[in-house]
């Protein structure tokens, strides 16, 4: 039987009217740090909603978007959740192809995808710079994110580059990007006028707007 999701949610002052956001990332690091800090800055709604971050173990190395589902899926079962709580998948595009988990998350009741593509890094960066200030050709090599060092790719580059010090996905400073999350929130609405799956874009928007909602 289903254990009552109050187990999961409570230990404080949320109440049963709350709504429930379970949020399962692809990422081990920068998502869980951005979505952590942005509960924090949404604590004064503790009454109305809740985020469950499902982060992986350091050892857990599955980032697929299959793992991503299944896991967000088994906390589904495990907890009586409510029919307004939500289940979201964190994920980048990468060369996974999406078409079963999309259509996974379509017959899942309360499933959504907050994809980015072509990684998490574009939606950071719509947070700290004007999109539209690029040429279709740094717009092209944003897109393909190539690698140019064996650690380190082009997106992870620009942010170094625009914050004035090493980006690092371990070590992200939220506090530079959740005070200027509208800005990243317009871009990203803007640019969702084509298909985010194949062009460059970050719906992650969809998400937050719900969350501060």
């Amino acid at each position: 039987m289903p254990r009552e999701r109050e187990e999961l949610i409570r230990p404080s002052k949320f109440r049963e009217k709350g709504k429930v956001f379970v949020l399962a990332y692809e990422g081990n690091n920068t998502e869980p740090q951005y979505y952590e800090a942005l509960k924090e800055k949404l604590r004064y709604k503790e009454f109305t909603l809740h985020i469950e971050s499902l982060k992986r173990e350091k050892t857990d190395t599955n980032s697929s978007p299959k793992h991503v589902f299944n896991k967000l899926k088994a906390k589904k079962s495990e907890y009586n959740f409510k029919e307004s709580d939500e289940f979201w998948m964190v994920i980048d595009k990468d060369n996974w192809v999406l078409d079963e988990w999309v259509t996974k998350c379509q017959n899942e009741k309360n499933f959504h995808i907050a994809l980015s593509n072509p990684s998490f890094e574009i939606w950071l960066l719509l947070h700290i710079k004007d999109i539209n200030e690029y040429s279709s050709d740094e717009l092209e090599k944003i897109f393909k994110n190539e690698k140019i060092t064996k650690r380190k790719r082009h997106l992870e580059d620009i942010l170094s580059n625009i914050l004035g010090y090493k980006y690092g996905k371990s070590t992200l400073k939220t506090e530079d990007f959740i005070p200027v999350i509208n800005k990243a929130i317009e871009q990203a609405e803007a640019l969702d006028v084509n298909d985010v799956y194949t062009n460059l874009g970050s719906h992650n928007y969809i998400l937050v707007n719900k969350l501060l909602e």
